[in-house]
């Protein structure tokens, strides 16, 4: 199907107001036009998006808007969807909701840096290189447990060889108390694609890894 059919049967799934539903779907348009942009076909976007129902199902969840605690934006759930989950940071979420802002528009993080510090990741973690993305963490990520999850999640995820970054969006996100530089990629690999959701601290330490 192509996008327009699949993003109605993303809509009609899903149980929420018409102005969340509005919302969503030019959220998922956005990100579907930005990633074509950047040299991914609409094959290779469906198949990363898989299955329209399951989709919806996994934006309810994400984005919690049947309680109180919604989020102010798509990218707000996805940062939220954790696969791994390795960060200080993550108990300031469950304390204060964080003001999102493009990190080229941030006065605090330097783009070309955050930007340099996630293709380190993105290239240890190609390689499965657990301990090197455990060196450049915090001190979490460190701890013989958190290096095991790392080792297991990244045996689970096989994906071949290197292809492509077909996306790729950074924000900062920030609260009363902190400010995270945080990066979702999505690379394609021989075998299928990954999206990775990194934050990075105030010194650009790596403080949260989620593979997708």
């Amino acid at each position: 199907m192509n996008k327009e059919k699949y993003l109605h049967k993303v809509i009609k799934y899903l149980s929420c107001s018409k102005k969340d539903k509005k919302r969503i779907y030019e959220d998922l348009s956005a990100d579907i036009d930005e990633a074509m942009e950047n040299g991914e076909s609409w094959q290779e976007i469906e198949i990363r998006f898989g299955d329209p129902k399951d989709l919806a199902g996994e934006l309810m969840e994400n984005m919690d808007v049947d309680t109180k605690s919604k989020h102010k934006n798509f990218w707000i759930g996805l940062i939220c969807c954790v696969c791994i989950v390795v960060t200080i940071g993550f108990l300031v979420y469950k304390m204060f909701i964080p003001t999102t802002i493009l990190l080229k528009d941030s006065t605090y993080f330097d783009y070309d840096e955050v930007h340099e510090k996630a293709m380190e990741v993105i290239n240890y973690a190609s390689n499965d290189d657990y301990e090197a993305i455990a060196n450049i963490g915090i001190d979490e990520f460190k701890q013989d447990s958190v290096k095991k999850q790392l080792k297991d999640t990244m045996a689970m995820m096989k994906h071949g060889t290197f292809s492509k970054i077909s996306s790729e969006q950074y924000v900062e996100n920030s609260t009363l108390t902190s400010k995270y530089a945080a990066a979702s990629i999505t690379v394609m690999y021989e075998d299928n694609a990954i999206t990775y959701t990194l934050a990075f601290d105030e010194n650009l330490n790596l403080s949260a890894f989620y593979m997708k």
